[in-house]
């Protein structure tokens, strides 16, 4: 990724095999990243920062996102009340944590997270994840972080790629890809279909589980478990333009037009039989001369989906939420980026973020409904409510060299919330913040780096916490904010990298839902403590291995409640082994172990989750074809021990596999 201001990029090298169809004709969209700037040096920046490549994709046979940012430290992915992926970074949830498609901001505005679980892999050229104190330009609500999912775009010759894959359950993949350079412009399209009845349970699945079987929440009797289907089509277009080295103009399309069942828990019966999302996103940039750049985009997001209660027998549950729920929201705005470089005197980069939230919704009610049954109102459609809010972001940063080994990285940005429509109640007062930010790196030696950052960050409350009549909506919220201490340091040797970063976080307002006489409420808890040890090691001992260790420790506590944070492991470990085998074949063996969290039942009391050690397989064979035709058979077990486990939201995946063509020319 290009400099990221306030950051210190972990930018490991990435060890691949030799073994991905040769001749990559395409490109990364580098106008989908956030931060610009003409020199290399400034890549030094003050927090940790992992990059998922997309061999890494191909390698580890990911579908979606969310599947491939459960093998970085740090992260930790798991499944939400709606059967949702959702991600965690150093124990903050993704709600406090801001997700960007090509730079743009992808979210549904009401809940403030997106389901990772609907995004395919099959467009992306690389995704940075920033665990740490994020560079001023990204704008605000970044509590937790950035993850920024960055496609591809076409290069200099024309390719086209056609994958097909299949699995369990009728599990079928369809992808096709094809991009090309035509003078000053160049274009990429990309259109995929995937289908499946759902996965499979282990074969160790205890159907009499109190907590997971058919007498528990969720009422599971093993094999492919309730409500895992799903149907996803989607499609990506970019076209560009560079008429010289120093302009550049891109407008990009990101669609996926989705339908899933939605796991079953606590006596809820659903499916979306609707989940749409699309973007539009304008992006341009100018660089006038060796020191003056300027880059501005323009951006629309537009999410809807239908929620329908589809239990099959009316006995199964005693009250239903609703009989269908819609939203409608949307997103928009922009940013305007300028970056003076004057050497190793400054590079200063100032920026203007603009977003607009709108959310929509309205309910069906029937007998059964939570609404009616309490006598709040009568079956049928209910009244919309409408909510909206700007959020506007003013930074500013400068880079300084003072001395060769030294680089100082300070800055700061003006957050600003100001809500508009209340859904149908008293818009609630606006809110601000200013967030200063400081970070150093030092070259102890030549291969030896040390990094220090320290920086505040605030999150603003999302639409949901501020006005949901259900979950507990409180007008009155005032935004959680953190300041985020890092140390690091990081050393190469001739066979690979070492190294080791601690991190603390001091939150206050932590924004929770907390139930009183009246019922729940979301409410400003008072203080957190999220800190822990991050370390790896990437060696390749010999050219035909290539071998990967990565552990996270995680201490993610509630001060006002002297407990720890539900769902956060304590301990992560991944391991990684790549090996170059003879005949053009490259086998992967990628496994992680998760120990020590907890969940708080319905009564109050503390259970702790399985510890889990899960091993996941993967084989890629290239074979020849008349030229210019390039073949690849490939198959992924995932869950290869068929390990029976509980991230706190029902049972999880048995063994599942997938068998694989990929043709390219």
């Amino acid at each position: 990724m290009a400099s990221c201001g306030i950051l210190l990029l972990f930018a490991f090298p990435r060890i691949g095999l030799a073994q991905e169809i040769k001749d990559k004709k395409t490109d990364v969209f580098q106008l989908g990243e956030v931060i610009v700037t003409g020199k290399k040096e400034a890549l030094n920046t003050a927090t940790t920062t992992s990059v998922i490549t997309e061999k890494d994709i191909k390698d580890w046979g990911v579908q979606t996102v969310g599947e491939a940012l459960d093998f970085i430290p740090g992260v930790d992915v798991h499944i939400g009340g709606k059967g949702q992926l959702q991600v965690n970074i150093r124990g903050f949830a993704q709600k406090d944590i801001k997700i960007l498609i090509d730079g743009v901001p992808a979210y549904e505005t009401y809940f403030g997270t997106l389901d990772l679980s609907q995004i395919p892999v099959d467009a992306i050229a690389k995704i940075v994840i920033i665990k740490g104190a994020s560079s001023a330009l990204y704008g605000a609500n970044t509590l937790g972080g950035v993850i920024n999912i960055i496609t591809k775009k076409g290069g200099k010759r024309p390719v086209t790629e056609f994958t097909s894959s299949f699995g369990d359950y009728d599990t079928r993949n369809y992808v096709l890809n094809h991009g090309a350079t035509v003078g000053k412009f160049n274009y990429w399209v990309l259109a995929g279909y995937h289908k499946s009845h759902g996965f499979r349970l282990s074969g160790d699945f205890d159907k009499h589980s109190r907590y997971l079987g058919i007498n528990s929440p969720y009422h599971e009797d093993g094999g492919k478990r309730d409500l895992s289907n799903y149907q996803k089509r989607d499609l990506n277009a970019k076209v560009g333009y560079e008429p010289d080295d120093r302009t550049k103009i891109y407008l990009s399309f990101d669609y996926h037009c989705n339908e899933r069942g939605v796991p079953t828990e606590f006596n809820r019966y659903w499916a979306f039989t609707k989940w749409d999302q699309w973007h539009l996103n304008l992006v341009g940039q100018k660089r006038f001369n060796e020191f003056f750049t300027i880059k501005a985009r323009a951006f629309y997001v537009d999410h809807e989906d239908t929620l329908r209660d589809v239990s099959w027998d009316n006995h199964q549950t005693k009250r239903k939420w609703f009989e269908q729920s819609e939203y409608d929201d949307y997103s928009t705005g922009g940013e305007v980026h300028a970056y003076l470089d004057l050497g190793r005197i400054s590079l200063l980069r100032m920026g203007f973020n603009y977003i607009k939230d709108n959310h929509k919704e309205k309910e069906y009610l029937d007998k059964k409904s939570f609404g009616v049954k309490k006598g709040w109102d009568q079956p049928g459609w209910q009244p919309g409510k409408e909510s909206e809010a700007n959020t506007y972001t003013f930074a500013i940063e400068d880079e300084i060299r003072p001395v060769d080994r030294l680089s100082i990285v300070v800055g700061s940005s003006y957050d600003f919330f100001d809500p508009i429509k209340a859904a149908g109640g008293a818009v609630p007062e606006s809110a601000d913040s200013w967030n200063p930010q400081l970070g150093i790196v030092y070259r102890l030696t030549g291969d030896t780096r040390f990094h220090a950052s320290i920086g505040k960050k605030t999150r603003f409350p999302h639409l949901k916490e501020l006005y949901s009549a259900h979950a507990g909506g409180n007008p009155h919220l005032g935004p959680e904010e953190t300041v985020q201490y890092e140390l690091g340091l990081e050393r190469d040797f001739d066979q690979g990298t070492v190294w080791v970063s601690y991190f603390f976080n001091n939150v206050k307002g932590l924004i929770q839902r907390e139930r009183g006489r009246w019922g729940w409420r979301y409410v400003n808890l008072g203080r957190a403590v999220l800190k822990g040890v991050e370390a790896g090691l990437r060696i390749a001992p010999l050219s035909w291995m290539h071998l990967r260790c990565d552990y996270t420790y995680l201490s993610a506590r509630n001060k006002r409640l002297d407990q720890d944070i539900p769902r956060r492991p304590r301990h992560k470990l991944d391991l990684e082994s790549r090996f170059s085998l003879p005949w053009n074949t490259s086998l992967d063996l990628l496994a992680s172990y998760t120990a020590c969290q907890y969940e708080y039942l319905r009564d109050g009391t503390r259970r702790r989750l399985d510890d889990f050690f899960l091993l996941n397989l993967g084989i890629r064979k290239g074979f020849p074809l008349p030229s210019p035709l390039k073949g690849e058979l490939f198959g992924h077990i995932s869950n290869a021990a068929d390990l029976n486990y509980d991230d706190g939201h029902g049972p999880m995946p048995g063994r599942n596999f997938l068998v694989g063509l990929r043709m390219k020319f």
